[in-house]
């Protein structure tokens, strides 16, 4: 990778792609920027860089990319041609690194992006479910716990907790009709660990975005777009659970934003069921995007499903020209 970015031989391949007219989009997500030690207790996993490393890999984007907004991203769909090499910079989940760091650097960079929001979190003095599982691990003084729902686990934590926040995360994400509430109510008893009402209130607010900053960054000139209510995958729901989320958070945005919203991100982000793509076209969304690992084209790609790259974390600035290559 070293050697290919020191001779120039990826920019040479992203300029000869644009000049035989491959209009391949890239979509990078990301979903905190900051400094780790500011994690806390939280999910370590869900940040990719610090502000440094984001304009960082910004400026290498720019320099044999084009940096487009939602709206155009929606006109190469409708077949308006794309400028040289696209790349849209997604922002999932609406925590405040968002308002505090992330904003800041797109009006610095004068570059568009668009954040996700699951519409069930702001303001409501809840924390995200994955970091929920993490904070209360994180807190567990036993060394080992059994939890009976919603099948019988167990976990020695003896040598450490990884493990446990794995497993108990693709739970979360693959067992179908889970009552998140229960399941949180065996998981305290478990580990013994409680999280008080006013607690878990004030680390979200520390967390999480408002609804009233989300509507900041629209009128910053940002897109604002649905990443869901509960943040559930979806295809873990009935069919009319997920119509009944992605509406609720269709009818929330808009209420706040004051404008219609008709893009959706898919939450977790695998390639889309054929349930999920209809619950969405019903709620009223025509283009959604996955964290279905891949480049974009437009012209081949089912508007309900388009693919997205998720980012590692620190990643140096010039894998961003790999990406923009083969995904």
């Amino acid at each position: 990778m070293q050697n290919l970015s020191k001779f120039g031989i990826l920019d040479r391949l992203l300029w000869l792609r644009t000049r035989i007219g491959l209009p391949f989009l890239t979509i990078l997500t990301y979903h905190r920027v900051g400094d780790p030690s500011a994690i806390g207790e939280l999910d370590p996993d869900v940040r990719e860089a610090d502000a440094n490393g984001l304009s960082e890999q910004i400026a290498v984007v720019r320099s044999t990319g084009t940096i487009v907004s939602l709206e155009e991203v929606r006109a190469f769909f409708q077949g308006k041609r794309s400028p040289p090499n696209p790349v849209m910079l997604a922002f999932d989940d609406g925590y405040v690194d968002c308002r505090d760091v992330i904003l800041p650097i797109l009006q610095k960079e004068g570059v568009p992006a668009t954040f996700f929001i699951p519409t069930a979190y702001p303001d409501s003095g809840r924390l995200f479910w994955w970091d929920r599982i993490s904070l209360i691990l994180h807190r567990c003084r036993i060394p080992a716990v059994e939890l009976r729902y919603p099948f019988p686990l167990s976990f020695d934590f003896t040598t450490g907790k990884e493990h446990a926040r794995r497993v108990l995360l693709r739970l979360v994400k693959r067992t179908p009709a889970l009552d998140l509430g229960r399941f949180f109510d065996e998981l305290e008893r478990a580990t013994g660990v409680a999280i008080d009402a006013s607690e878990e209130q004030k680390i979200a607010k520390s967390t999480i975005m408002s609804f009233r900053d989300v509507k900041a960054l629209h009128d910053a000139g940002m897109a604002v777009a649905s990443h869901s209510h509960a943040h559930r995958v979806l295809a873990t729901l009935s069919p009319d659970d997920a119509l009944l989320d992605l509406q609720k958070s269709k009818h929330l945005l808009r209420d706040v934003l004051g404008t219609d919203v008709r893009t959706i991100g898919y939450p977790v982000g695998h390639r889309v069921t054929g349930m999920t793509r209809r619950a969405a076209g019903l709620a009223g969304f025509d283009l959604g995007f996955t964290n279905a690992t891949g480049l974009c084209w437009p012209g081949g790609v089912d508007p309900l499903n388009v693919p997205r790259l998720a980012i590692g974390q620190d990643e140096p600035a010039e894998i961003y020209k790999w990406r923009m290559l083969v995904g």
